[in-house]
């Protein structure tokens, strides 16, 4: 595989995970948002805990796509030196 090929599929990887990132980052935001107005109202705590796991396993889900980004960016600089990170890559190293 030529090495143009290459570098454009792991460009349209990182922009992948970098477009999964922000949705990501966006649904957390909301859960966070959530997650605080019931506890303001004092809801029932099963419904905290329940979007207190939410909220955890969008972190841990972010946490992943962070390590998968960081090592994507820095293959991509290996390998396609000549050329400059797609737009959002450089939030992962």
């Amino acid at each position: 595989m030529a090495a143009d090929d290459i570098c454009a599929r792991q460009r349209a990887g990182i922009e992948s995970l970098v477009a999964d990132r922000k949705s990501l980052i966006a649904t957390t935001t909301r859960t966070e948002r959530q997650l605080a107005a019931l506890k303001a109202a004092h809801a029932d705590p099963a419904t905290i805990a329940s979007v207190q796991e939410t909220l955890s396993a969008e972190q841990e889900q972010l946490a992943e796509i962070a390590v998968a980004g960081k090592a994507a960016v820095e293959e991509f600089q290996g390998e396609c030196v000549d050329q400059p990170l797609p737009t959002g890559a450089s939030d992962f190293l």
